[in-house]
């Protein structure tokens, strides 16, 4: 459903659509579920299929787009979702939910330019430095940096973030409409003053994952799981936030705190370890479209003809 490209759902039939040629001859469609982000990132700017693609929705104002591309397209840009992560924290007080402070380095600096950010920002070490792209195969590269002095390893832009302790347990949730699916992952583990660390997220996350980076030292107290409470009101708020349906988040809790801690946002994710994604998905267009339907019949109603541009 999410290769590269474009895909179109007719209630249960499901067929690729061909961005390259001209899409009214291919339609009409009621629901276009996309993952432009891989092509958006290859071409480091907005590509013509995008503009294809977002022209036919403007103009078919019936069809359903998964999701809008000005949102997703926001979420490709690191800086952007740590800012909408960094508010949670006002809007879920009572849900003890928030984000560890980050710090954006836009450009190449002076060391201690950077170091007197770091402190001025509350942060404290070690820290996760991620690439300001949110999305491809670079943005799972990152390092784990331990003193004031391997800022100097950094490659800005990037986002400097302050590492969490969370006994190597990351809770993936997956988001699909109305729906949402917890699935626990190994992270890294906490770790004593070192040289910085360099990694790939994919390679310490994945379920079949195995790692010396994972594996804890010593038994950590068993944390309780997060709060299907607390995820349920996170869940609402970031779609709120995001104007998305189908995305994902990257939740720890902090061994210390037991507080939820978001610490990223991910786009279309790969829903792994998640076997009722399909019929969610397909569940989650019939609601929308039966919203639209609702919405339609109620303006003819209410004007007495269809509403304007339909």
């Amino acid at each position: 459903v999410w290769c590269k490209g474009v895909y179109f759902i007719l209630f249960f039939h499901l067929w690729q659509i061909d961005l390259a040629q001209p899409l009214a001859p291919q339609g009409p469609f009621d629901a276009i579920v996309h993952k432009l982000s891989d092509v958006i990132v290859e071409a480091d700017e907005i590509p013509p299929l995008s503009f294809t693609l977002q022209t036919y929705v403007s103009t078919h104002p019936s069809t359903v787009l998964l999701d809008p591309l000005p949102a997703m397209t926001r979420l490709l840009d690191r800086f952007a979702s740590y800012r909408i992560m960094s508010k949670l924290h006002n809007s879920l007080r009572d849900w003890r939910i928030c984000s560890p402070p980050y710090l954006e380095v836009h450009r190449a600096s002076d060391l201690p330019s950077i170091q007197q950010a770091v402190m001025a920002q509350g942060l404290s070490f070690p820290l996760i430095c991620k690439t300001r792209v949110a999305h491809g195969s670079l943005s799972h590269e990152m390092s784990l940096i331990f003193s004031a002095g391997s800022l100097a390893d950094i490659h800005p832009p990037c986002v400097l973030q302050s590492f969490v302790n969370h006994g190597a347990v990351l809770h993936k949730v997956f988001v699909v409409g109305d729906k949402h699916f917890c699935v626990e992952r190994p992270s890294l583990k906490n770790f004593p003053s070192r040289k910085t660390i360099f990694f790939n997220s994919h390679q310490v996350s994945k379920p079949e994952s195995s790692s010396d980076l994972t594996a804890l030292d010593e038994q950590m107290p068993c944390l309780p799981p997060p709060s299907s409470q607390a995820v349920d009101a996170l869940v609402r708020e970031l779609r709120v936030q995001l104007g998305m349906a189908l995305f994902g988040v990257d939740v720890i809790i902090n061994i210390h705190t037991h507080t939820l801690t978001v610490i990223d946002i991910n786009i279309f994710p790969g829903y792994e370890g998640v076997p009722q994604f399909f019929s969610s998905l397909l569940n989650h267009i019939e609601s929308v479209l039966d919203k639209q339907t609702s919405t339609t019949s109620s303006l003819k109603t209410t004007t007495g003809g269809p509403p304007a541009g339909l």
